[in-house]
C-alpha cells in the first residue's frame, strides 16, 4: 500500500489516519510567569496547526519546593548574598541536583505525552529533560529553551539544546558570549499571550497620557503585583493616592493576595479614585486602558507592557533576575526604577507635569515589544517538530 505523507504540519499514515504533533512545555512552580509563557506558546502552537497536541506540565516535587523557600528565605534575609551566588556559573554539581530533583516528574511527563518537542519555559525541568532523553529516549526529541527573563542566566545554558528564545538581540549576545552555540539562538522576545499580537499592539500612547485616558484630562495608573500580590504594593497605592490629583485614577490588582486586597480597602475604600482588585484574568484590559504601570520588574508582566507601548515605573527590584531586568528595561527607555519614597513624585511628573517623558518612554516600550512572540516561537517549534518525523516516514521535508 502507498503511504500518503503531509510533511507539514503532520504526518499522514496508511489508512488516512493522522499522528499529531506533541509539543510537550515544561513549567516549573516558581511564580506565575514560567507558566503563563507556556501557556502562551502552546496556544500559539495550536492556532498555528489545527492537529498539533501542545500540553503544559508544571513540574513539582518536594525538593523543589525547598529550592524555593531558600530563595525567598534569601531573597529576604540576605540579598547580598544571593546577588553574588546568583551570578556564579552553574556548575556540575548544581546541574546533577537538578537532574536529581526533576527526573521523576519529568519521565512521567515524557513517557505519558510522547512528545516530538520538548519546550521548556523554565531550566531545570528542560535540563532534565534533556538529560534524559540522551540516555535512553527511543526517538530524537529537540528540546528548546523559551527564556522569561530579559537577561539570560547560566543556567539555560545545556549541552544540546536546539533552540533559544531570547528578549532581545541584546539577551541572544549575551546567551553567546556565556557558552550557548550562536546558531541554536534565535531574538523572538519573551512570550507573551497572543491577544496581544490579535489586537495590533494595544492603544497609541506615543501622542502622551491623553491618548490611553478619557477626554476629560483623567490619568489611570495600573499596580500589579503579580498573581501573589506581592512586592510593596500597598505602600505604592499609599504613595500614588497621597498626591492631591483629583483626575488620578488608580487600579490596584492584588493577585491571590486576599490580605493585601483586605488592607488597601481598609485603608482607601472611600477614595474614588481606587479601584482594588484580587485575581482577574482582565489584565490586559486593564493594562490597554492604564496610562502608567507600577510593578515589579517580572519578566513576563513587562513583555506584556512592552507589546502594549506601556511606560512603566519599576519598584525595589529584588536581587538576581528582577535586578536584570530594571536594568535592560531602563536602558531601553521604556521604564523607570524608583523605590516607593519617590514614586509618588515620578508618578505625577510623568503624568502631569511633563507628560512628554510619559510619550517618549511610550515609543520606546513600542519599540522594544514584541507582541508577536509565542507565533513566532511556535513557528520554530513546530518546524522542529517536522523534520525528525519526515526523516523516519523516509522523505525529506520541502522548503
Amino acid at each position: 500500500m502507498e503511504r500518503i505523507i503531509k510533511v507539514c504540519p503532520d504526518l499522514w499514515l496508511p489508512g488516512g489516519g493522522a499522528v499529531p504533533t506533541r509539543i510537550l512545555l515544561l513549567s516549573a512552580d516558581f511564580g506565575s510567569g514560567h507558566l503563563a509563557a507556556a501557556t502562551a506558546i502552546a496556544a500559539a502552537c495550536r492556532s498555528l496547526s489545527a492537529d498539533c497536541e501542545a500540553v503544559v506540565v508544571q513540574c513539582r516535587s518536594p525538593l523543589l519546593g525547598l529550592v524555593g523557600r531558600a530563595y525567598l528565605w534569601q531573597i529576604r534575609h540576605t540579598p547580598d548574598l544571593y546577588r553574588q551566588l546568583y551570578r556564579l556559573p552553574p556548575g556540575r554539581p548544581l546541574r546533577r541536583l537538578v537532574i536529581r530533583v526533576l527526573s521523576g516528574p519529568v519521565r512521567r511527563a515524557l513517557q505519558q505525552y510522547n512528545p516530538d518537542v520538548v519546550v521548556g519555559t523554565h531550566p531545570f525541568p528542560a535540563g532534565a529533560a534533556l538529560h534524559l532523553l540522551n540516555r535512553s529516549w527511543p526517538k530524537r526529541v529537540p528540546v528548546v529553551m523559551a527564556l522569561t527573563d530579559f537577561a539570560p542566566h547560566g543556567f539555560w545554558i545545556w549541552p544540546g539544546v536546539a533552540r533559544y528564545f531570547t528578549a532581545s538581540e541584546q539577551a541572544a549576545r549575551e546567551l553567546v558570549r556565556r557558552g550557548a552555540d550562536a546558531a541554536a539562538v534565535r531574538a523572538t522576545g519573551i512570550p507573551v499571550r497572543m491577544a496581544l499580537a490579535a489586537d495590533g499592539t494595544g492603544a497609541d500612547r506615543t501622542a502622551g497620557p491623553t491618548a490611553g485616558s478619557s477626554s476629560s484630562g483623567v490619568r489611570r495608573v495600573l499596580v500589579i503585583g503579580g498573581g501573589l500580590g506581592l512586592g510593596p504594593i500597598a505602600a505604592a497605592v499609599d504613595a500614588l493616592l497621597s498626591l492631591p490629583r483629583p483626575d488620578l485614577r488608580v487600579t490596584v490588582i492584588c493577585g491571590r493576595n486576599e490580605a493585601l486586597l483586605d488592607q488597601i480597602r481598609r485603608r482607601h475604600g472611600s477614595d474614588a479614585r481606587l479601584t482594588a482588585l484580587g485575581f482577574t484574568d482582565q489584565v490586559l484590559d486593564h493594562m490597554r486602558e492604564a496610562d502608567l504601570l507600577v510593578t515589579k520588574p517580572g519578566g513576563i508582566t513587562c513583555a506584556e507592557a512592552l507589546a502594549l507601548g506601556l511606560p512603566m515605573l519599576l519598584l525595589d527590584p529584588l536581587p538576581g533576575p528582577e535586578e536584570e531586568n530594571a536594568a535592560y528595561l531602563a536602558g531601553s527607555g521604556a521604564a523607570r526604577v524608583v523605590g516607593v519614597k519617590r514614586l509618588a513624585g515620578a508618578a505625577d511628573d510623568l503624568l502631569f507635569r511633563r507628560p512628554e517623558r510619559l510619550a517618549a518612554m511610550a515609543a520606546a516600550a513600542r519599540q522594544a515589544g514584541h507582541p508577536a512572540s509565542a507565533l513566532a516561537i511556535a513557528a520554530e517549534v513546530l518546524a522542529l517538530a517536522d523534520a525528525p518525523r519526515a526523516q523516519v516516514a523516509g522523505i525529506t521535508p520541502s522548503s
